[in-house]
């Protein structure tokens, strides 16, 4: 009858059925202009801006909105550069400069703020904070006054600067941005070799760029660019 479906016959004993075809969705392919013009942008404004949140969190005051921006950043900078070349290792090198674009500049800016116009001032402990880690040890941080009474913006000092309670109302030299933008830190803090940090965020930001280039580049090499090369025309 009409309205009866045919059945499939049954394979033959030892035959083995062929293997089903997968349909697999052709990858979009950008056009050579929009690559080049994705990898510039990302190569450029992805360090650009990390940095600059970087140097305005330096206040204490802007650190975790400044840490929340430039990790959506390095997040969109990820996702273009995955547009840009979405095959390859190019991902991971990029992956890890982002993290240490997050990690390295804000320190390292304190630092160089600090090593330029810190003036060594003395405060009065005024009270201790002791926090533990995940390895058992603790570290203390410590409120402080100037002891001539004038306001102190971030008035925290930790590291070698705060040992414990001991130190609660002893008098002790620190060094302080007058402009009140960066933190007070100890005197004995090795200021140099954290301002070196900041050779070290050019390179990276250097790097990143590069590494952009370099996905697009390659992108634009393979068989399939010619096809959007002259689509993009």
């Amino acid at each position: 009858m009409a309205g009866r479906k045919k059945r499939k016959r049954p394979l033959a004993e030892g035959v083995v059925p062929p293997p089903k075809r997968v349909r697999r969705r052709p990858e979009p392919q950008l056009s050579a202009r929009t690559v080049r013009r994705t990898a510039w942008l990302v190569g450029a404004l992805t360090p650009v801006l990390m940095v600059g949140l970087a140097a305005l969190g330096s206040n204490p005051d802007y650190q975790l909105p400044c840490g929340i921006l430039a990790f959506l950043v390095l997040s969109a900078g990820v996702v273009a550069l995955g547009f840009v070349r979405p095959r390859g290792w190019i991902i991971w090198p990029a992956v890890l400069l982002g993290v240490l674009l997050l990690v390295l500049p804000t320190a390292s800016i304190r630092a160089q703020i600090m090593a330029q116009r810190g003036v060594e001032t003395a405060v009065v402990v005024t009270a201790a904070h002791s926090a533990k880690d995940k390895n058992g040890r603790v570290s203390w941080t410590c409120a402080i006054r100037r002891a001539d009474g004038r306001p102190l913006p971030h008035a925290e000092v930790g590291g070698h600067g705060c040992t414990g309670t001991r130190d609660i109302g002893d008098t002790e030299n620190v060094l302080v941005d007058p402009a009140g933008w960066a933190p007070p830190v100890p005197l004995d803090e090795d200021l140099e070799f954290r301002r070196g940090g900041v050779h070290v965020t050019a390179v990276l930001a250097v790097l990143w760029g590069l590494l952009t280039l370099v996905a697009a580049r390659r992108t634009l090499r393979e068989p399939g660019a010619a096809a959007g090369q002259r689509g993009g025309r």
